[in-house]
Order: C-alpha cells, then structure tokens, then sequence
C-alpha cells in the first residue's frame, strides 16, 4: 500500500499524531511555492515501503504550525522521534539524508 501524505486540519490533530507516533515525518508547502509541487511525489515515493506517517502542513494556511516549529522556508521537511525533532530539510531537499536516517530508524 502506498504511503500518502495526510493533511493537517489542525494544531490538534498535528499534535495527536506527534504523541501516538514514534517517528513522524511533517512536510511543510505552500500552494504558491512550485518547489514544493515537485517534492511532495518524491517524498511520497523515497518513504513509500518504511512503516511511517507522512503529513503535510499547509504553512499558508497553518501560519501558528510553522511558525511553532519555526519553518520559514518552503518546503520544508522535519523528522521527529518521540515528538522530538531529530532532522530538518529546507528548500533544497536532501533526499539521501532522509533516506539514511529512515534505515536507521527502520532497519
């Protein structure tokens, strides 16, 4: 089964699955921001088979979110564990960084 992006609908929501989940991924896109069209597929795609949550906050609409987490740029990309944030991409996207941290976290 593929793994697809969930959108946030709210802080709350966010910070249910910060609490349920061991490892989260959290991507941060605007619709204005081209970059992140393209990302958001090879996200997909990079965590596809890893037994992990993707979610996808909206930072135009969600301006408390990023700001909480101190996102300024797009895309950005945070990995937490254990509601701690353990890696941050932003802009230009560092797939082979997430994807090593990924086996070590799943091996």
């Amino acid at each position: 089964m593929p793994n697809t992006m969930i959108p946030i609908e709210s802080k709350e929501q966010l910070n249910q699955l910060m609490d349920a989940e061991e490892v989260l991924v959290v991507y941060f896109s605007s619709v204005d921001c081209s970059v992140c069209h393209s990302v958001s597929p090879k996200i997909e795609a990079l965590l596809e088979e890893i037994p992990v949550k993707i979610v996808r906050v909206e930072a135009s609409k969600f301006v408390d979110i990023a700001g909480q987490h101190l996102v300024f740029a797009m895309p950005t990309v945070l990995v937490f564990q254990n509601g701690k944030e353990i890696l941050r991409e932003s802009r230009f996207i560092d797939f082979q960084k997430i994807e090593r941290l990924m086996s070590l976290l799943f091996e």
